[in-house]
């Protein structure tokens, strides 16, 4: 088994002092392989290309884009990679092109990517949507849909779809995460969790077998979370034998300060630039 190389491309912060590398709220993965190029998320376009340049990444070279859900802070940057790609498959759930929304009581806020269908569509690039789990490469693959499991994760109200009057909730069915078997261990990557974190590592073990996991790395959607939440998020946390977490976006500091108190080093925050090996 090869080392896997996980470079972040995009988080809200960069890294302090000087450097050409910008932040923005969204979030980007660069997977290397060695043999495949993987993309989970591409942030909402503002510093992909830059950041990308900065780091001496050619994007022309990625194989697949795998996107964790519809929201614009995710997948809207994927359309910025067709002047430079457009050979590349687009993996997502067949939801990930609703028209999604936050809001409530008649104010919303458009938060999707519907706009970009056509676009995308008439781009050349192969388009794979599937609510189950993908396999993108040996050793790579999507969770596909997340069951809502535990008693103490939900997707808030605040999110909903479809067109304008006539909302519904949208319990974003798309969420997925990225699951990697490297030489160290089962690694997940999250876009934001919103489907819960625990949730997502549970259908994790039964997809994999495997009860341990190595590293968590990406946003865990944990904004809102009051301490006893957070008291039972860091418990199964342990529960899962986690040696690193590199986390940031849609995290919180609340929850980052907390996780740290109870993991100490093992937490690191993220920032774009950000390089792993595993």
């Amino acid at each position: 088994m090869s080392t896997i190389k996980v470079t972040t491309l995009v988080e809200n912060t960069v890294p302090p002092g000087l450097s050409p590398l910008l932040g923005e709220l969204g979030l980007s993965f660069l997977i290397d392989t060695g043999e495949k190029k993987i993309l989970f998320d591409a942030g909402q376009g503002l510093a992909i290309l830059d950041n990308a340049r900065a780091l001496g990444i050619d994007l022309s070279e990625i194989d697949t884009v795998v996107l964790s859900h519809g929201h614009f802070d995710h997948a809207r940057g994927v359309k910025n990679l067709l002047g430079c790609n457009n050979r590349f498959t687009l993996v997502a759930h067949p939801e990930v092109f609703d028209n999604k929304m936050a809001g409530g009581g008649g104010d919303y806020l458009s938060i999707g990517i519907s706009d970009d269908k056509a676009v995308l569509e008439n781009s050349g690039i192969k388009i794979l949507l599937d609510e189950n789990s993908v396999e993108i490469a040996p050793g790579i693959r999507t969770t596909g849909k997340i069951p809502m499991e535990t008693d103490f994760e939900e997707v808030e109200a605040m999110f909903f779809k479809g067109e304008s009057g006539q909302e519904i909730p949208d319990k974003i069915e798309d969420d997925r995460a990225l699951i990697l078997d490297t030489e160290k261990g089962t690694v997940v990557i999250f876009g934001c969790a919103h489907r819960g974190p625990i949730n997502t590592l549970n259908h994790v073990v039964q997809l994999t077998g495997n009860k341990k996991i190595h590293a968590v790395m990406g946003g865990l959607h944990l904004l809102f979370a009051d301490d006893e939440k957070l008291k039972k998020v860091a418990a199964c946390f342990r529960d899962f034998s986690i040696e690193k977490m590199v986390i940031g976006h849609c995290t919180g500091f609340k929850a980052m300060v907390s996780l740290v108190n109870e993991f100490g080093d093992k937490v690191i925050p993220n920032t774009v630039g950000n390089v792993i090996e595993f």
